[in-house]
């Protein structure tokens, strides 16, 4: 006799398995899947050079910013807790990649800067990341890969519309 767990478990299995014929839960999960085999391929990635994903992208928005922000505009640029960018600053700092900036009097206010050697870095990484990029969107022709870069950008803003509305 098949318990009543068992049971739940068969009818949930069925609805998941009747949402996935329908294309927008089909794209959802199919997309969810494919960031989580693109991040973990860019962090294998990553750790060759000696670097992780958080880290280049502050390095990056900080380029981006003018070379200094403060800590609650990178969180905002990177969405990652504070206490993330704080874990991942004091990294950057003991690598000589960024400093921090005392902003007036008040010593509880301070701004990231990039440093000589940060931007060096960063520099050395534009054939890294030209080349991960690469052979990610391999797979595609030309035509592809500009309605990927397009849809994402689409995809990119509206869900940054959909955060900012909750």
């Amino acid at each position: 006799m098949v318990s009543k767990f068992e049971d739940k478990i068969e009818d949930l299995a069925n609805e998941i398995r009747e949402q996935v014929n329908r294309l927008s839960v089909d794209n959802f999960i199919t997309f969810l899947h494919t960031a989580d085999i693109v991040e973990r391929y860019v962090d294998i990635e990553m750790q060759k050079v000696g670097i992780n994903r958080t880290h280049f992208s502050l390095l990056n928005h900080l380029i981006v910013l003018g070379g200094r922000a403060t800590p609650t505009e990178l969180s905002k640029r990177v969405f990652r807790s504070k206490h993330a960018i704080t874990r991942a600053v004091d990294t950057l700092v003991k690598e000589g990649l960024v400093i921090r900036e005392g902003i007036g009097e008040d010593r509880r206010n301070r701004k990231v800067v990039i440093t000589t050697k940060g931007l060096d870095f960063v520099r050395e990484m534009v054939p890294v990341r030209e080349e991960i990029g690469s052979r990610i969107i391999s797979p595609l022709n030309e035509t592809e890969a500009k309605q990927l870069s397009s849809i994402l950008k689409r995809l990119r803003r509206h869900m940054v519309s959909l955060m900012t509305e909750t």
